[in-house]
């Protein structure tokens, strides 16, 4: 096993749980924030149209098929973004496999993290992908890229839902409290870039701006409960 890799597993299993109490403070503020760029958008939806029908399509498709004919690109996207993570904390991935009825798996070096385990749930991959390739492609195809990014962003959102219940081994792995509170403000933040983003606002973090003030109330609100307060 590479030593980096075990270096990165403890690092990440000793900081598990201050993530989580961080994540636990922001969330308020995060989910805030999101809901400031919806609001942006559904003041002037002109401004990202082409995202906005590309969203709406899929879901459409999404809500007609459910997940009957999409099963097995679900569950590849869903193990890529294993493998992604594994090899970003210096895993090797010695197997893969992803099927339409039996679901998937990948195997890789060493004991493994939890941020590999619970990182389907929230890092959009084929998200990122879109937006890399929009990022070289000619002006000419903004607008069919918008709508490929709104594809891409509303199958995050129905894959990452669909695939959170309390059977998933991923998150039983990961503990039920800390992936609530981790996935919460982890996807209420990815959200945030990726609307943001879709819509060309003129700062990506702009929205962040309104995190602090939420999440100040909600930590003082916390301190109440701190024994001898």
């Amino acid at each position: 096993m590479n030593p980096i890799a075990r270096v990165l597993d403890r690092l990440l299993g000793i900081l598990k749980w201050p993530i989580a109490i961080v994540a636990l403070v922001l969330a308020p503020g995060l989910v805030y924030a999101l809901f400031f760029v919806v609001r942006g958008v559904a003041a002037s939806p002109d401004s990202c149209l082409p995202f906005l029908v590309g969203a709406g399509a899929y879901s459409l498709f999404w809500l007609v098929l459910k997940t009957r004919r999409i099963g097995f690109w679900a569950t590849l996207e869903h193990e890529l973004t294993h493998a992604l993570f594994a090899w970003a904390t210096f895993h090797r991935v010695v197997g893969f496999s992803a099927t339409m009825r039996s679901g998937g798996h990948i195997r890789y070096t060493g004991k493994g993290n939890w941020l590999i385990a619970i990182a389907p749930y929230f890092f959009p991959t084929l998200s990122l992908i879109a937006i890399l390739i929009l990022t070289f492609a000619p002006k000419h195809h903004m607008a069919v890229g918008g709508f490929v990014l709104g594809v891409t962003v509303a199958y995050h959102l129905f894959s990452t839902w669909s695939e959170t219940h309390r059977h998933q081994t991923d998150l039983r792995e990961c503990g039920w409290l800390f992936s609530t509170v981790f996935l919460i403000a982890a996807n209420a933040f990815v959200f945030g870039l990726l609307i943001a983003y879709a819509c060309g606002q003129r700062s990506l973090t702009g929205h962040l701006e309104h995190v602090r003030g939420p999440s100040a109330a909600f930590f003082r609100w916390l301190i109440h409960f701190l024994p001898g307060q």
